[in-house]
């Protein structure tokens, strides 16, 4: 069989096994709750409040936090000092160790209260990687709510887990969303993203300060996937891998596995790990027609070919084709296919440079899109079938959905849901962030990147004239004529389970 029919029945076998399941009157109030905020753009208010000593707590130590945070984690400044010249990706100066690592980040009891509705004791930590590190001399730092971390059954609205993006590098607080959208229009499903006016409070230091606006994005874990999926879908194998994308089979121990490829659930699923095991053999030790047969049988390569098309137009380099990282692996249980789908998409729209210019990411060339050593995409794109379905949802995307009207239209509603929480001087940066300035780059940041209209317009015109064969585009690599490759040290070898 071919791989274009593969992939047409792996596309039937996503649509009859991602339908929805009947909720219950409980489960249809959570779904209103959060509905309001990641599909009506409903703005949450949440206040955390803890202790000094739990804030204190909080804090990695001087070494994990690369820059500026002083011992005992004091309460600091409201944000990086302005002025500096644009930074570059990579490492804080001194070189510290990325933010995401291990242990670097802890739990600690805090009170929640989201739109006037108080959750006692919930688990509260840091998160993030270089949205971290560059934003741990102030109070605007990324973190991740656990309501069920120290009180057994705590949920908020149906949820336990829930994270809060401060919008590292997008002051127009909606790259994510955007992205999001447009990985959901290459049939991709995503986790729920919407916005939060965040306030802090420390006793005998802070009272409700005021940290500004904040990305609220829906935790991925079983219960995701059961929502996203499907039900058949619940006890799925899922893995974050963070250190590569050269993905080679580790050996026949299910630690192994863990190791490698950072399992998130399904870890004592021995059949799912199986058939992921398999999967790296065929991609590492079978050859030519064998392997071209096979792959469709146990990779979705409708999946696959939809969100290369779309992390593609975004030029979003800090994923699983560039950095490579940011990205889920799914065994699904329900025809036990091999899924990818992105996750933290802060960088889309040519934010995530990785040592070129904005205005190469802008021409990137749509024939090749990866940047990092990944064989699997070296093998599938030598035959016509795969790189023909790529094609095809490239062609699709930018027919609906990769659209200056489309995306342009988005932008206006989501400015209007935001505005009204911004003070006069967010609302210029905001500003900033979406148009740009004469020349299109977003100067209210430290980093030459396009502001978002300023990179779609680009890139829309860019990807139209290589779709024409008018032009070939720009093609990216590293130095030596090898992939780029991120230039921050590597994190830990075992990344935080959630």
């Amino acid at each position: 069989m071919t791989l274009t029919v593969l992939a047409a029945i792996s596309l039937s076998l996503t649509l009859v096994f991602g339908e929805e399941t009947k909720a219950s009157p409980d489960q249809d109030k959570s779904n209103d709750f959060w509905s309001s905020v990641y599909e009506d753009n409903h703005v949450v208010e949440i206040d955390i409040s803890l202790t000094k000593e739990g804030w204190e707590s909080m804090q990695p130590s001087q070494n994990e936090r690369g820059r500026g945070v002083p011992p005992g984690g004091g309460v600091l400044p409201d944000g990086p000092p302005r002025g500096r010249s644009r930074r570059p990706d990579g490492p804080p100066p001194g070189g510290g160790r990325r933010g995401g690592a291990g242990k670097s980040f802890e739990y600690v009891k805090a009170d929640i209260t989201i739109n006037g509705e108080k959750i006692g004791d919930a688990g509260l930590r840091f998160k993030g990687n270089s949205s971290y590190r560059f934003s741990s001399d102030g109070l605007k730092r990324p973190l991740k709510i656990d309501t069920n971390r120290f009180v057994t059954g705590q949920k908020l609205h149906g949820r336990t887990k829930f994270n809060l993006s401060n919008s590292y590098l997008d002051p127009a607080f909606m790259k994510e969303k955007l992205a999001y959208e447009v990985y959901q229009a290459a049939g991709i499903p995503t986790p729920g993203t919407g916005w939060a006016k965040v306030s802090l409070s420390i006793e005998g230091e802070l009272k409700k300060k005021n940290l500004g606006i904040y990305v609220l994005i829906e935790q991925v874990d079983e219960n995701y996937l059961e929502r996203k999926f499907g039900e058949k879908s619940k006890s799925s194998l899922l893995m974050k891998p963070e250190t590569h994308a050269n993905w080679q089979h580790p050996g026949e121990e299910i630690e192994q596995y863990k190791e490698v490829f950072n399992i998130k659930e399904g870890e004592d699923n021995k059949e799912q790990i199986t058939q992921f095991g398999d999967f790296l053999s065929l991609i590492g030790e079978v050859s030519g027609t064998d392997f071209s047969n096979q792959i469709g049988e146990k990779m979705d390569l409708d999946f696959y070919a939809g969100y290369l098309a779309a992390t593609s137009l975004l030029a979003s380099l800090d994923s699983y084709i560039g950095a490579p990282h940011n990205y889920y692996l799914m065994v699904d249980r329900a025809d036990n296919k091999v899924r990818l789908f992105p996750w933290d998409v802060n960088e889309a729209f040519g934010t995530f440079t990785m040592g070129t210019t904005p205005e190469k990411l802008a021409e990137w060339d749509i024939t090749r899109p990866w940047t990092s050593n990944i064989p699997l995409l070296e093998r599938l794109f030598t035959h016509k079938d795969f790189s023909k379905l790529y094609r095809e949802k490239l062609n699709e995307l930018m027919k609906d959905s990769f659209t200056e009207k489309n995306l342009y239209e988005r932008v206006d509603i989501f400015t209007n849901a935001l505005k009204p929480y911004l003070s006069k001087e967010e609302q210029i940066a905001f500003h900033m962030g979406i148009e740009g300035d004469s020349s299109g780059k977003n100067s209210a940041v430290e980093r030459d990147i396009f502001a978002i209209k300023p990179f779609i317009k680009r890139r829309i015109r860019s990807v139209k004239a290589q779709l024409a064969g008018k032009s070939k585009g720009v093609k990216i690599e590293g130095r030596g004529g090898r992939p780029l490759r991120r230039q921050a040290p590597r994190e830990e070898s075992r990344p935080p389970k959630d």
